[in-house]
């Protein structure tokens, strides 16, 4: 698991930039409130949760966190970081998610800078487990297409129940001469076959999002913190680019003007229903939990 390195904190603290002014007032203990909205219909919730899929294959499992979440927040003074560190934490406590005691290894960074290119080369050659290789074309593309927020996750494949695969160095089953392998690999043998189950599950290793610091100042720290939980703690899930969906999300449009300043019933919804689901359940699944989440929060 890739570990935040000093030289990157000191980097990011840095080019801190303040939060909203009310972020340094306002109270870490308080209560996180959901917006809430009329009822949608199930066939509304269930298409948006579609459209806001980066898949809906049926043999790719529903990706999540199933390690206790361990997060690091910098960039902003030491008021708004803890703020949003604490808000992120309650978000995710609220749908079940473990979260660590403080001085935990980081596995889900938040960061803002005024130079997100050059902190990603910081990244890079400080820390290059937290961006392999395979992600950094990813990372650069939306650089490249100018994004001013980056977001990755390092995944890997569990098994059914979410558990990490052990390492061997024989095939299971094998045991006649031949079934040894060179090196010692990761296999998958707490699983078993099944007509209605994937034989396994995929779960994050570590997850950063880096948001341009011109696009934070001013902003409303909650909005900051909730959209960060979302995009962290939802790997599948893609924004929409200045459309404003139905039902409201947090998500979009962001960071324009005009969208959700906080977690809305549909993301509250969303994020309860993706971690209420077994580990190895089918990403096609959640849009009819989503759903059905939706309507017993009324």
């Amino acid at each position: 698991m890739a570990v935040f390195s000093r030289s990157i904190l000191t980097l990011a603290a840095a080019a801190a930039i303040a939060p909203a002014a009310h972020a340094q007032d306002a109270d870490p203990n308080q209560d996180i409130i959901v917006e809430g909205e009329g009822l949608e219909e199930p066939g509304m919730v269930r298409d948006l949760v579609q459209e806001l899929s980066d898949t809906n294959r049926s043999d790719v499992p529903a990706t999540r966190f199933f390690d206790a979440l361990c997060l690091s927040v910098s960039g902003l003074n030491d008021a708004g970081n803890a703020y949003v560190l604490q808000r992120m934490e309650d978000n995710a406590r609220s749908i079940g998610l473990r979260v660590q005691e403080p001085g935990c290894r980081a596995n889900a960074l938040v960061l803002i800078h005024d130079a997100p290119a050059d902190l990603v080369e910081q990244i890079i050659e400080d820390v290059p487990h937290l961006l392999p290789r395979e992600t950094r074309l990813h990372v650069r593309r939306q650089l490249a297409d100018g994004d001013q927020v980056l977001l990755w996750h390092n995944e890997e494949d569990r098994n059914q129940g979410g558990r990490r695969n052990g390492t061997h160095d024989t095939m299971p089953g094998d045991d006649q001469v031949g079934g040894s392998l060179n090196v010692q690999a990761s296999i998958n043998v707490n699983s078993w076959p099944s007509r209605n189950a994937l034989a396994f599950s995929r779960g994050v290793v570590s997850a950063a999002i880096i948001f341009d610091g011109e696009i934070v100042e001013g902003m409303v720290i909650e909005r900051l913190a909730d959209y960060a939980t979302m995009r962290l703690l939802a790997p599948q899930l893609l924004p929409l680019d200045g459309v404003e969906p139905e039902p409201a999300s947090i998500v979009a449009p962001f960071p324009e003007e005009g969208g959700p300043d906080q977690l809305t019933r549909f993301d509250q919804a969303y994020l309860s229903a993706l971690y209420s689901m077994r580990p190895n359940a089918p990403a096609t699944r959640l849009a009819q939990a989503v759903a059905e989440e939706y309507e017993g929060e009324e």
